[in-house]
């Protein structure tokens, strides 16, 4: 990390950025906070366990599971395959590239995937 910081001092010696703008990326590489993965979602330093979804509805909650991340991906093939067998509405997951989801879990991105509000239900999906 040291050699990173010395890259920060150096853009702002030279210019290229404020010293603000190198306050945040020297804090980003403490905490790991400013690095995403190519989709986006943060990246942490310990891979990720669970896959954690929650339904809350009226405010009481409705759902509320974690599933071991080993057995996503598996779930999330066949779920694309049979899902609109058993549901019309599934047919909208063709539209997701699950393998670039799972590449960016498997990279360690963190963090709420799914964040839905509708009157009286929230769908949550995330990752620890």
């Amino acid at each position: 990390m040291r050699d990173e910081v010395k890259k920060i001092l150096k853009m702002i010696e030279e210019s290229d950025i404020t010293a603000e703008e190198g306050e945040k990326l020297i804090e980003a590489l403490g905490t790991n906070q400013g690095e995403v993965s190519a989709q986006g979602l943060p990246i942490s330093d310990s891979s990720p366990q669970f896959l954690k979804v929650r339904v809350d509805e009226e405010g009481k909650s409705k759902v509320n599971i974690s599933i071991p991340i080993s057995l996503v991906e598996v779930g999330l093939k066949i779920g694309a395959q049979i899902g609109p067998k058993f549901a019309p509405e599934a047919e909208a997951l063709k539209d997701i590239d699950l393998d670039e989801l799972m590449q960016a879990i498997r990279d360690g991105a963190r963090g709420k995937l799914v964040d839905i509000e509708d009157d009286d239900t929230k769908v949550e999906i995330f990752v620890e």
